[in-house]
């Protein structure tokens, strides 16, 4: 598999912890944090976003993975089109041009 393959599948990988198994798979961390980060932190979980400061940090984390993730699948797709010949061009304007025609006769709200 090409890097730019294993690029765009990886970008997919980030969980976002589920409350359910948040027993499962932990990990002791003791750490010092910048006192904004830890307000920030008990801002998640005074709102309800995290059961605890651990889940908070969890999820924080969880969301910068998938920024990241993101950018690299942008910067991948980005190369990847930008590595294509004149021809391979061509031919993905013209699946492009189809696939937006034929989405446009799909009811989305309708659909399972």
């Amino acid at each position: 598999m090409s890097s730019i393959a294993e690029t765009i599948l990886g970008a997919a990988e980030v969980e976002i912890p589920n409350r359910a198994v948040r027993g499962r798979n932990r990990m002791k961390l003791s750490t010092t944090v910048a006192a904004e980060n830890f307000s920030f932190l008990e801002i998640m979980v005074s709102t309800g976003q995290a059961d605890s400061i651990a889940e908070a940090v969890d999820l924080a984390i969880a969301r910068l993975r998938r920024m990241e993730n993101r950018s690299r699948l942008e910067r991948a797709t980005t190369e990847y089109f930008d590595g294509l010949t004149a021809e391979a061009q061509a031919e993905e304007q013209a699946l492009a041009r189809q696939l937006h025609s034929s989405a446009g006769s799909v009811d989305f709200d309708l659909e399972p």
